[in-house]
């Protein structure tokens, strides 16, 4: 964690630098992206401590992180479930209302699923 707090303060303090440097000069691209740098390195200081103080929570208190871990991955599973189940409920190729469904048919070309219908396109694109 050293490391990126160093690398985000440092970050930060070139940002300034080149923001001041941009605007003396008047050079509003050079500005523009100090001003960038040093947002970045802020946030970048600004995540580092977020992450120290959630580290510590979980220090003391296992019992919440551990809840709260078991609650994210229940919401995956089930999540994961639903798509899976919504995906197997539509499946295009069944619709009965989809008049390019391809039904079986006799020699005939008539549909055998009592509908009285004949195939809009002819059965060869499909197996039964």
């Amino acid at each position: 964690m050293t490391f990126l707090r160093t690398k985000s303060l440092g970050e930060e303090v070139y940002g300034r630098a080149q923001r001041i440097a941009g605007s003396v000069t008047g050079n509003h691209p050079r500005e523009a992206l100090g001003t960038i740098r040093e947002y970045a390195g802020r946030a970048g200081s600004l995540t580092t401590k977020a992450l120290a103080v959630a580290g510590n929570q979980v220090r003391r208190r296992p019992g919440v992180s551990i809840a709260v871990g078991t609650t994210l991955g229940l919401g995956a599973i089930a999540a994961a479930w639903l798509i899976v189940r919504h995906r197997s409920r539509i499946r295009p190729e069944d619709d009965e209302h989809n008049p390019t469904r391809q039904r079986p048919t006799n020699a005939s070309g008539d549909a055998l699923d009592g509908s009285g219908e004949d195939n809009p396109i002819p059965a060869e694109a499909r197996a039964y």
